[in-house]
């Protein structure tokens, strides 16, 4: 009796693979019996010492203190602060933004909507900090500085 194999499609050669269509209507070729087999990866790594633990702590410090920002930048949440406390009214985040510019505490690094972006993140410092924030609400859009500021 011949090989039998299982085929799709138009008459083909008997051989040692059989082929089958997948899912996606191509043929594919599924290995029968003479298959490699794979040998398991073995680690080549190091184990871990006591001194490459120390090591690797003092090389993360090191990048920390590299990454850090230079003095004199300030964030626009520390200069909202800052021209809110010298504000005598309640301000929008637009005209919190114009002051900082205006009075050069912060530049807008090439983004469209600064006003937004401060206001998302005077809710949140509200919402997280609660009593505790350097913000309040006074109405729609209109932000004071806090009274324990």
């Amino acid at each position: 009796m011949a090989n039998k194999t299982k085929t799709t499609g138009p008459a083909t050669k008997s051989s040692k693979r059989t082929t089958r269509k997948n899912a996606l209507g191509g043929e594919l070729k599924a290995a029968t019996k003479n298959r490699p087999t794979r040998k398991p990866k073995t680690s080549t790594t190091k184990p871990i010492t006591e001194s490459s633990k120390t090591e690797t702590k003092k090389e993360t410090t090191t990048k920390k203190k590299a990454t850090s920002k230079p003095t004199g930048n300030m964030s626009l949440l520390d200069a909202a602060v800052q021209i809110l406390t010298n504000a005598s009214e309640p301000m929008t985040c637009k005209a919190i933004v114009e002051q900082a510019g205006e009075q050069k505490l912060w530049s807008s690094p090439n983004g469209k909507t600064p006003h937004n972006t401060l206001y998302a993140a005077i809710l949140r410092e509200i919402k997280l900090k609660g009593n505790d924030a350097r913000f309040t609400k006074m109405d729609r859009g209109l932000f004071a500085i806090s009274a324990k500021n």
